[in-house]
């Protein structure tokens, strides 16, 4: 009776070992799986952020590609438009005098004008060059 009591206490303490172990197992399953989950969402988060800017390279290389061919097609134009006015100045005496003169002064003017890159710098080239002059206030009679 004896050896049938301490063999059933022994069979309770490991069927409650396993269990233990098999509980532990199951928690440690359900955190791995929940690691994965959220490893899977922010792999997912990460590849439509990467498509994304796949897709706006795309557009921008794109783009490059349209503004170079622009600035190409510009830099042509510019040298036939070079290349005719030295034709012209070549061919016509009254063209050659004009090139030659110089510049009106309003002209100078604008040359000399810095470069305006904002409303904050137009502004201020306003109000240091080119001030109005204050009204004049006339007395009411």
């Amino acid at each position: 009776m004896r050896a049938m009591a301490v063999t059933l206490i022994v069979l309770l303490a490991a069927i409650g070992w396993q269990s233990w172990r098999l509980g532990t197992a199951h928690q440690k399953i359900n955190t791995q799986q929940a690691a994965i989950k959220h490893q899977g969402e922010q792999l997912a988060q990460k590849n439509s952020q990467l498509m994304a800017l796949n897709i706006l390279t795309q557009t921008n290389s794109r783009e490059q590609m349209r503004l170079y061919a622009a600035a190409e097609n510009t830099n042509a134009l510019l040298h036939t438009r070079q290349r005719r006015i030295e034709e012209l100045t070549r061919e016509n005496e009254a063209f050659r005098r004009w090139a030659a003169a110089a510049l009106p002064d309003p002209v100078i003017r604008l040359r000399q004008r810095p470069a305006i890159t904002g409303g904050q710098s137009y502004r201020e080239w306003l109000s240091q060059n080119n001030a109005l002059p204050p009204a004049e206030v006339s007395p009411t009679q």
